[in-house]
């Protein structure tokens, strides 16, 4: 089963998942919360977190997207945990904040994306997406079946 997330830009859907997370022992997958400015990479099942964006690119391996840039070595390290969690039968939900325009150029987590989708199984991957790119995201990575959610799904509120 897939999930999507989405809602407007710096709505908290990362600080929703986080709690959400907090609270299910069987979650497992990357968020990319902000800190002091920049994202990191935060691996939900060790909690563990790495640098990921940087103030500017440092070396031709780094990816851009806009104004922002990101370390290509923590995206490879990010991988290995999500590769970790897919195979650990004690995971049985990932999330993946978030899939966006590095996805759509073949860059970012779109390899793993097209090799996970299909290993799933009964695990359920719960992706953050923004609202405009979101039919793209979903016919690029050939998501048949998926549920689009607000982060209301997750807290429990009413919309």
């Amino acid at each position: 089963m897939i999930l999507i997330l989405t809602g407007p830009t710096r709505s908290h859907k990362t600080t929703t998942l986080r709690n959400w997370a907090g609270q299910h022992a069987d979650c497992g997958g990357v968020l990319s919360p902000d800190v002091d400015g920049l994202r990191v990479l935060y691996n939900i099942k060790n909690k563990q977190s790495i640098p990921w964006q940087k103030k500017m690119p440092e070396s031709d391996r780094d990816l851009v997207v806009g104004r922002f840039s990101f370390d290509a070595a923590a995206f490879e390290i990010a991988t290995g945990w999500l590769d970790e969690h897919l195979h650990d039968p004690q995971v049985r939900q990932i999330i993946l904040d978030e899939v966006g325009a590095l996805e759509l150029k073949g860059q970012g987590w779109a390899t793993w994306l097209r090799t996970a989708i299909p290993l799933l199984g009964d695990k359920t991957l719960i992706l953050v997406v923004r609202r405009s790119l979101l039919d793209e995201v979903v016919n690029t990575f050939g998501m048949e079946e998926v549920s689009v959610v607000g982060k209301e799904y997750f807290t429990g509120e009413n919309p």
